[in-house]
């Protein structure tokens, strides 16, 4: 069985001017830089064997700190991991192109089932590849939030920058750990690697869902929660 970690970058500007950046190759800013380097220190220790990243420079950039930070070789990227591509809402505010197009229906978006199954290609080439290791992924919100949602069949919220996921793959069974650091217990196997799609995104999960109100009051929007 192959542990994943699957971290979302940290913050660029993009993200923290709300702007939908998906393949556009935006590099972190300075927190992003601090985010990536504080990535696993409040989390139980885990000895990762690898990191993999998305190609996309954000991506690479936060593998290579937590790599460089906590003596993990660093694999390579993975094409398969980069972002959706969100056509011309591409560097547009989130609001805007929201208003303008209802659905996240943007001309030259990329299909969101599409976007999911690459990521699960992913990792099964990376289970075949590092069999029973344990793998650090560093990718995108919206990506991981796709993979974890078609696993678990329920809408998630944003993935918060520089956060953790936890995954096991083994064959054909999933199993849910955590996400973006919070507990969670699921499982679910599919009857092959063959069947397409291995799990199902629904188009409605385009968009973040809501995050549940605090007893302290409603949460406060996540900058760059989109991408």
């Amino acid at each position: 069985m192959t542990l994943f970690g699957l971290v979302r970058h940290g913050q660029t500007d993009y993200n923290l001017k709300n702007l939908f950046q998906g393949s556009s190759d935006i590099p972190l800013n300075d927190t992003g830089i601090a985010q990536a380097h504080a990535a696993l220190d409040s989390l139980p220790p885990v000895d990762w064997d690898v990191v993999i990243t998305s190609p996309l420079q954000r991506a690479e950039q936060t593998g290579r700190i937590i790599a460089g930070d906590h003596s993990i070789p660093f694999g390579g990227t993975d094409p398969r991991l980069v972002e959706i591509g969100w056509g011309e809402a591409e560097g547009r505010p989130v609001a805007e192109m929201e208003a303008l197009y209802p659905g996240r229906s943007f001309p030259g978006r990329e299909d969101h089932q599409a976007v999911a199954d690459r990521g699960y290609d992913a990792l099964e080439a990376l289970e075949e590849r590092f069999p029973g290791q344990k793998v650090l992924v560093v990718a995108h919100g919206t990506l991981i939030r796709f993979i974890l949602s078609g696993i678990i069949e329920r809408p998630l919220p944003s993935i918060p920058n520089a956060t953790l996921s936890l995954v096991e793959l083994e064959g054909t069974t999933w199993q849910v750990h955590m996400i973006a650091g919070d507990p969670v217990e699921h499982t679910v196997e599919v009857p092959s690697r063959e069947q397409n799609p291995r799990f199902v995104v629904e188009k409605s999960q385009l968009a973040p869902a809501p995050v549940a109100p605090s007893a302290d009051g409603p949460a406060a929007p996540t900058p760059g929660g989109n991408a």
